[in-house]
């Protein structure tokens, strides 16, 4: 038998406890521990799908309370809230670890907000989430851009050389912070051991956007996390590798750069005063989840994604992404690059067949449909990927369908310095100049007025302000044809982008 810790979810036993009371309640939110959904549940007007919905909602919504007397406060925690955050930093090694309710996004607004003011210089890597950019934004922080290195097997983008960040800080030695993306979204990362000695040597923190491995460390086979290789603060979704509710996240900090008072302000100035104890339950049981069962469940899933490898290899056309022993980059296991090796389907092509034969996976690039495996993944699962690959495979592709170089080699540095001059987005106003919306050949010389973002995984291809080369409209364009969809960027249905006027 395996010794495993004593099961301990103190959030959730709190809940579970003020339910069984059966409470009468007088406060927020207005569904009244469900009542209202039972209530409407008695309507004789309802479909039985609707009825068997609103039964569901119900028993969710007795959990879904507010701050009451002992229910504790995410802002303030003191009671079942700070202990469920205490077993996190245990599990985790970290000095002090906070909940986050509006996903890895609160956490990197959060950092950044209480490192940065005014004016003060960030290191950030080039192809991080929007929400960095947006917390130096809100912190009126100059950000100096360094390029991302390309891991040549895959053509995918991964962190900056440990060089160039050498380098970015021996031109600004008063940056305040650096800031990296590792792993990737497609589940590469570097060794950070030596940028965490790099940037300690200038009295700064380094800041990781962990969000895709909140399993690392704890999972068979998994890259080690950032943590453990030193990193300051470090943010993981574990609503993307852990069972935890949708925008369920943690902030971990360890080490003398970061102050955790700070912090914590500057968490309940962009997290709700109201927050959902749904999720912070259900952080409390994906945190006890993975100590009790996340070698065992997470090992499962490894054995199946071997026999799933050598499958697709045999009897299909497609093919798994893997780095070589010899690359300096892991590779997380529990993620799979899928492509068509005859390159007659991209990522997103390939991506819409799968969904047509009910198998939904995270996102695509142009090249690959990328799998995330969770924990506890059942072989009747895998059986239902086959049949749908199998399908796939028998296509007949027409012959006069060229094979297409679906190239993925993003956030290209032609043209562009490893190592940027400070950006100062927050003085870059739509509305303090005129704009205008041009062809795509047109754009090339002039600065972009506004975000271009393939989504997912929400990484800007384009910045507002940023100036706008030949390389990006030909990354750019490859997007589109592979049928790529963007946040907010009507014009480029029209092949067009919008454009500043002045290019001082």
């Amino acid at each position: 038998m395996v010794n495993r810790p004593e099961w301990n979810t103190p959030i959730t036993n709190q809940l579970l406890q003020f339910t069984s009371n059966g409470p009468t309640s007088f406060h927020v939110p207005g569904h009244r521990n469900g009542m209202v959904y039972r209530m409407l549940h008695k309507e004789d007007t309802l479909s039985a799908q609707m009825e068997q919905h609103l039964r569901m909602l119900s028993q969710i919504a007795q959990l879904d309370i507010t701050e009451l007397s002992h229910t504790d406060d995410l802002h303030d925690p003191q009671g079942m809230i700070a202990e469920a955050q205490q077993l996190a930093a245990r599990l985790y090694q970290s000095e002090h670890s906070f909940f986050l309710v509006g996903g890895s996004t609160a956490g990197n607004l959060a950092l950044i907000l209480s490192i940065c003011e005014t004016d003060d210089i960030i290191i950030v890597q080039r192809n991080v989430h929007k929400s960095v950019i947006n917390g130096c934004k809100l912190a009126g922080a100059r950000v100096v851009f360094v390029q991302a290195e390309l891991e040549p097997h895959t053509e995918l983008s991964v962190i900056p050389s440990l060089t160039t960040i050498a380098k970015a800080l021996q031109q600004y030695p008063e940056a305040k912070a650096v800031f990296l993306t590792n792993p990737n979204y497609y589940g590469l990362s570097a060794d950070l051991t030596p940028y965490v000695e790099l940037v300690h040597r200038y009295h700064i923190p380094l800041l990781v956007d962990e969000a895709h491995g909140a399993h690392y460390g704890f999972a068979p086979h998994s890259p080690p996390s950032a943590l453990t290789s030193g990193a300051d603060g470090v943010v993981q979704s574990a609503h993307k590798t852990l069972p935890a509710l949708t925008m369920g996240a943690m902030l971990h900090i360890q080490g003398p750069y970061l102050d955790k008072e700070r912090l914590q302000q500057q968490l309940a100035i962009v997290q709700s005063s109201s927050p959902s104890y749904l999720i912070m339950s259900s952080l409390d049981l994906a945190r006890a989840t993975l100590e009790h069962y996340g070698e065992q469940w997470f090992g499962q899933t490894y054995a199946l994604r071997e026999h799933l490898i050598y499958w697709i290899s045999e009897h299909t056309r497609f093919a798994i992404a893997e780095l070589p022993d010899s690359s300096d980059y892991r590779q997380d296991p529990y993620r799979l690059l899928l492509y068509d090796t005859t390159h007659a389907l991209s990522g997103y092509a390939l991506q819409q067949r799968l969904e047509d034969n009910g198998v939904w996976v995270e996102m695509a690039t142009t090249r690959y449909a990328v799998f995330i495996l969770h924990m506890a993944l059942t072989e009747e699962e895998l059986i239902k990927v086959k049949h749908a690959l199998e399908k796939i495979n028998e296509e007949k592709l027409s012959a006069a369908q060229p094979a297409l170089n679906y190239s993925v080699n993003t956030y290209s540095s032609d043209g562009q310095l490893a190592v940027s001059t400070p950006v100062a987005f927050s003085r870059i106003s739509p509305g303090s100049r005129s704009t205008e919306v041009v062809s795509l050949q047109l754009a090339i010389g002039k600065r972009c007025a506004e975000l271009v973002v393939p989504y997912p995984p929400g990484i800007p291809l384009l910045y507002e302000g940023e100036w706008i080369t030949a390389a990006h409209i030909d990354e750019l364009q490859r997007y589109i044809v592979a049928g790529a969809k963007f946040q907010g960027n009507h014009s480029l249905n029209e092949l067009k982008l919008k454009v500043y006027l002045l290019n001082e």
